[in-house]
């Protein structure tokens, strides 16, 4: 099962382009949607709009496609899914690029730039061994041991 999830947001292209390939049976699985508060209705996946929690969900997905939002994109790389995330751009002008480029370069999810791409993307996470997930070092500590010494 693919799953597609916009938050608590809303991200209608993502929802629409999701819609289009499950009804042209481009994805080879089944599609289940979180569409949030989004306009667009699916016509060829299922979908809801919220739930209080998603582990059920995670727990038996091949695939996710997601939105940038931090909550979900550090969820599922700390949980090793297999991440497609696709920019919300219509929010808060790239907030999120920034996250979903070092996640990307880290080896922790596909990054699709272009709605056009979804379907290649998808296949490429079903294939790709990403990497694990390692909490980067805290460094406040050592940076405040180092201001307090040169006093």
């Amino acid at each position: 099962m693919i799953f597609v999830t916009v938050g608590t947001a809303h991200f209608d292209p993502l929802i629409q382009k999701m819609d289009e390939l499950a009804k042209n049976g481009e994805l080879r699985e089944h599609v289940v949607g979180q569409i949030g508060g989004g306009k667009y209705i699916p016509k060829h996946f299922r979908y809801f709009r919220f739930l209080k929690s998603l582990n059920a969900v995670y727990n038996r997905v091949s695939v996710i496609v997601s939105t940038g939002g931090a909550g979900t994109t550090m969820e599922c790389v700390t949980r090793g899914l297999k991440l497609v995330v696709v920019e919300n751009t219509t929010l808060m002008e790239g907030h999120q690029a920034q996250l979903i480029r070092e996640m990307a370069n880290r080896g922790h999810l596909i990054w699709c730039k272009d709605l056009n791409e979804l379907s290649s993307s998808i296949e490429k996470a079903r294939r790709k061994t990403f990497t694990n997930f390692v909490t980067d070092e805290n460094l406040a500590a050592d940076y405040i041991r180092d201001l307090l010494e040169t006093q």
